[in-house]
């Protein structure tokens, strides 16, 4: 997991015995987004998890997702219907 970050320049690696590592760029510079794709990444090459990705990042990107959906779900058709109608774009033939 760490290697993934890291790959992703979430956190920069240090080797040898006073090596660990820290974050690669400014706290203020790093999302979860970046988080949330390293994970996945490490994820889909069967990385092991740990209990940081598990009560903290994981429960996180939940959250978020489930109010990105409740987000999706107050925006109807006919929102974008009156968007695009108000921004003057053609919704019958629109390529």
């Amino acid at each position: 997991m760490l290697q993934a970050l890291v790959r992703d320049g979430v956190l920069k690696g240090t080797r040898g015995p006073r090596g660990g590592y820290a974050l690669g760029r400014e706290r203020r510079r790093i999302t979860a987004s970046d988080i949330l794709r390293a994970v996945d990444a490490a994820d889909d090459e069967g990385s092991t998890t740990s209990s940081l990705l598990d009560q903290v990042v994981k429960p996180a990107m939940a959250q978020a997702e489930k109010a990105f959906a409740a987000a999706l779900s107050r925006i109807t058709i006919e929102d974008l219907a009156r968007r695009a109608e108000q921004l003057g774009i053609d919704q019958t033939n629109d390529s």
